[in-house]
């Protein structure tokens, strides 16, 4: 992992809560605090993704927080480490979930996700949990009423990849994809939306997490179907050295991947030169265009708060806006804020514009926005959109 990512990692696991123990001061409540927990992988073969994304919530509650808070109260933030490990995240949520928490932002991984929603967690606990990670559909249909989905689900994403490879002339599809619950729902995904190009996939190959070894086989399986586009379902890390070992093999087909991959930990695993010209789908804006005001407002509040390793990522931007939804639906519960009332105004942030993108929520919809976007790496990892 990259130095960068190492230094925000220990400093977010500081600021928060490790293991299965909950400390005393999250089991006795202040009065004059609202807490907010986030459940995540800081360590294991996505902790990157989840040491920025926790990096944008905290830059998100310093700014409220220095604004005065909500209701004139800080907000708190307990950062637990489940290390990827479906049965810790279930016990995490569990303990977390029985203390005065408000609500748990931005978990990150399928495979815990599923066996927490498989549980039926949020309902037993009566627990919101917002922004869950990834957007796969096996965690989004149907609808909990405990659970809300802010970035376009990852089926927006996979068919706005497969519709800028039909209408570019990329006939010849290959899938490589984590040998995950998201991977292989990706891969399902991305077959269903060919056939109704009247395409098959030309190869379809699993990666498995850690497996970097089987990497230069998988590379001698995608050269032989000479495919024009591979599209790759990956966390971040895993991407990385994906794309380092196609480009070593010399395949000439385009890229393609969703917004897991990452072009910060792609270029910092492979070189800026080997990642540039990669197709990512991003379900954020631009983290660079300052005209749209909340990417004004990211900027400005990582000038102002931002910790001193910290550069501006579209994954920080994605967990600062993602915040600023459950602020807005924190101040619309009103002073006597509890997780009933919680609830019950995440429903009703309908069409609500963080500035440049909009979430739309109900008690029938739970999947706020459907904005995806295509970006290409560009010179010095650039993002090109």
């Amino acid at each position: 992992m990259a130095t960068g990512f190492s230094k925000i990692c220990h400093r977010a696991l500081r600021h928060g809560l490790l293991g299965l123990g909950l400390t005393a001061s999250m089991l006795a409540h202040s009065a004059g605090e609202f807490v907010i927990a986030q459940v995540a992988p800081f360590t294991g073969p996505v902790s990157g993704e989840a040491t920025e994304f926790n990096a944008g919530i905290r830059l998100a509650l310093k700014a409220a927080n220095a604004a005065g808070g909500i209701h004139g109260r800080q907000v708190v933030l307990r950062s637990l480490d489940d290390e990827y490990k479906p049965e810790k995240t279930v016990a995490l949520f569990n303990q977390v979930a029985a203390t005065e928490a408000l609500a748990a932002l931005i978990p990150v991984g399928s495979a815990g996700m599923a066996t927490v929603l498989k549980a039926q967690l949020p309902e037993t606990q009566k627990f919101p949990i917002v922004g869950v990670i990834p957007g796969a559909e096996p965690l989004r249909t149907p609808l909990n009423p405990y659970v809300y989905h802010v970035r376009a689900g990852d089926l927006e994403q996979y068919r706005k990849l497969v519709d800028h490879a039909v209408t570019t002339g990329l006939t010849r599809i290959a899938v490589a994809y984590a040998d995950l619950p998201f991977g292989t729902a990706g891969l399902a995904a991305i077959e269903g939306m060919l056939k109704k190009h009247s395409k098959e996939t030309v190869a379809r190959v699993a990666i498995p997490m850690g497996g970097k070894a089987k990497l230069p086989e998988i590379m001698d399986a995608l050269a032989r179907a000479t495919p024009d586009i591979v599209l790759l379902v990956s966390p971040s890390q895993l991407a990385g050295e994906f794309v380092k070992s196609f480009k070593a093999k010399g395949m000439s087909a385009q890229l393609g991947m969703p917004s897991y991959g990452n072009a910060e930990t792609l270029c910092q695993l492979a070189g800026n030169d080997v990642a540039r010209g990669t197709i990512m789908a991003q379900v954020m804006p631009n983290v660079t265009n300052s005209s749209i005001p909340v990417v004004r407002r990211f900027q400005d509040d990582l000038k102002k708060y931002g910790e001193k390793d910290m550069r501006p990522s579209i994954f920080q931007l994605e967990a600062y806006v993602t915040t600023q939804v459950l602020l807005e639906a924190m101040r619309r519960a009103g002073p006597g804020l509890n997780r009933a009332k919680l609830t019950v105004a995440l429903d009703s942030l309908k069409q609500f514009n963080t500035g440049g993108f909009t979430v739309d929520f109900s008690p029938t919809r739970h999947t706020g926005s459907d904005f995806v976007d295509i970006s290409i790496i560009g010179r010095d990892c650039r993002l090109v959109f």
